[in-house]
């Protein structure tokens, strides 16, 4: 008996830890599970998905140049055949009826003189001399008679920093006065500051530095800290923008 009860017993204690493992597994599982549903329910997603395009590389066209000439041009040209120069004629006598001695079975045609230009196409439609193509054509060109001129592409700026008379000068854009030092004003001090600097591609100011300073470090200091906000329309060489070293000029006074 002792022993049955004793098996019994340890049977009903581990049927007890199995019961209250599984209802802790579901209530873990109950809590995870809603955690994850609010969350979900929480989220608002967008109801479509963004438009996404892909752009091919903008290429520019290769245009072939026509031939050069002109557009009403390439008349038939031949060379003129060298006829044996004719006798003067004799004087007639008057009332006197005269005949050649032999008449030609076939009258020959005359040819039309040539200019020496080599280059006629034989165009039928011609209506000048010369070869049929454009002003603006390349010689040997096969490109399309009606399409326009070649694009030509800009000349090559080199890389590098430019003095004003070099290029097309920066022209100044917003330039706000430097304020006078507070410090100085009952001074009434006149003073004048040039600052070098460097105009970038963006009409910036970049690394003022002074080079003719005021006896006052004040007029200094308010120079190179008011320049560095003004804007320029940036210097350019054949059309493109380039930086450039530019002198800024600041006189003070108080009226």
């Amino acid at each position: 008996m002792f022993e049955t009860s004793v098996v019994h017993a340890q049977t009903r204690a581990a049927s007890g830890r199995l019961s209250l493992f599984t209802i802790s597994v579901l209530a873990h599982s109950a809590v995870i599970i809603g955690a994850v549903a609010f969350s979900i329910a929480s989220v608002d997603f967008p109801t479509s998905a963004p438009d996404e395009y892909s752009q091919a590389p903008v290429l520019l066209p290769v245009l072939v140049p026509p031939p050069l000439g002109r557009p009403d041009g390439g008349a038939v040209r031949q060379p003129v055949a060298q006829r044996p120069a004719t006798p003067p004629p004799q004087p007639q006598q008057p009332n006197q009826i005269t005949a050649p001695p032999s008449i030609p079975d076939e009258v020959p045609q005359l040819e039309v003189a040539s200019t020496g230009d080599s280059n006629a196409t034989g165009d039928p439609n011609a209506t000048a001399p010369g070869p049929l193509g454009q002003p603006w054509g390349v010689e040997g060109g096969v490109g399309d008679l009606d399409g326009p001129p070649a694009i030509v592409a800009a000349t090559p700026v080199p890389e590098k920093i430019y003095e004003a008379h070099e290029v097309k000068a920066p022209v100044g854009r917003y330039r706000p006065a430097p304020p006078y030092p507070t410090s100085l004003i009952r001074t009434k001090l006149r003073a004048t500051v040039v600052v070098r600097c460097v105009i970038d591609k963006n009409g910036h100011v970049r690394d003022p530095r002074v080079v003719v300073p005021a006896a006052f470090a004040p007029f200094n200091d308010s120079v190179v800290n008011t320049v560095q906000r003004w804007r320029f329309t940036p210097g350019s060489l054949n059309g493109v923008a380039v930086e450039t070293y530019l002198d800024l000029t600041v006189n003070f006074g108080v009226n």
